[in-house]
């Protein structure tokens, strides 16, 4: 277990800036990817500061939400044990509840670092800590602390956007193009505030993943809510394959295409997607050679690759 809360963030690399070709255009791949096996990209950053805020509380348990395959889960076990708290996990899908055979192997290894699941149903789950079940979890767990699903709060935007003066330090000039996928927004989020804090120069692209992203849209207004951002930012509606963890064959063999060329491995619910958005945005001419584009591959491989 580590003493200090902070070491835990101190003795991870900083990922690597690679540039790879897509369509005769420069790319560069931010490969957060390769941060930390379990507590992988994006999940390492959004949780940086929101278990520096537990450990100053003096809570004893961290408490969140995720499906069977939820990469957040997974984060938020590992990360719970090696940090010095115990942690719970909201399980959406009351029929996995004693029924091990069904378990995906996320779930196992959440159990594994030592998170407690307790299993809901779906309508339950919709409802989030306004259900009954939460409220009593709360009442059992009153030295606790809360993870909304995703990780994503106004802490979680503090540890994304230092992703922006990391890669400044990387790059020898500052992307006109930064993609990212969008699920609950809050990387998005962050990287907008990033970008604004060091005054880049930067369209922002959020690609999101599944249908219907009004919610979202709004939690993102709310999280750049008194931040003096230029709105460059866009979001593209146009590349969710059908919805959450929805693929077509076109995206399958873009995936399988792009990792025999690259090397690099694309998870099937977020990555996939934001990477073959840019790909088909070069291919249409939106992005062309005397551009800048920068992608951010945000982890997420555990819950399995798209091909």
């Amino acid at each position: 277990m580590i003493k200090d809360i902070s070491d835990f963030w101190l003795s991870q690399p900083i990922t690597p800036c690679e540039t790879i070709q897509i369509g005769g255009v420069d790319v560069v791949v931010k490969r957060d990817d390769l941060n930390h096996e379990y507590v992988q990209g994006n999940k390492l950053r959004k949780l940086k500061y929101n278990l520096i805020e537990a450990k100053r509380k003096s809570v004893d348990t961290l408490i969140t939400f995720g499906g069977a395959y939820s990469n957040h889960l997974l984060a938020t076990a590992f990360a719970a044990q090696a940090c010095g708290f115990k942690s719970v996990g909201v399980v959406r899908g009351d029929e996995l509840a004693g029924n091990a055979a069904i378990w995906s192997e996320t779930l196992f290894n959440c159990q594994e670092f030592g998170m407690q699941l307790v299993f809901i149903s779906r309508s339950d789950y919709r409802l989030k800590e306004k259900s009954q079940i939460f409220q009593h979890l709360i009442k059992s767990k009153p030295n606790s602390y809360m993870l909304p699903e995703g990780g994503s709060n106004h802490l979680a935007l503090e540890g994304v956007s230092e992703l922006i003066p990391e890669m400044e330090q990387q790059l020898t000039t500052s992307p006109t193009h930064l993609f990212c996928p969008v699920g609950t927004g809050g990387t998005f989020a962050g990287l907008v505030k990033g970008v604004t804090k060091q005054n880049w120069d930067c369209k922002v692209f959020g690609v999101a993943v599944l249908k219907g992203l009004h919610g979202v849209k709004t939690d993102i207004n709310q999280w750049l809510k008194g931040v003096q951002f230029d709105p460059n930012f866009v979001i593209l509606d146009d590349y969710h394959a059908g919805g959450y963890a929805k693929k077509t064959q076109e995206l399958s063999r873009f995936c399988v295409t792009f990792e025999q060329q690259h090397q690099i491995q694309l998870d099937k619910i977020y990555n996939s997607k934001s990477f073959y958005a840019l790909a088909h945005l070069i291919k249409t001419g939106v992005v062309t050679a005397k551009d800048r584009p920068l992608v951010i591959h945000t982890g997420g491989l555990q819950g399995g690759v798209n091909k």
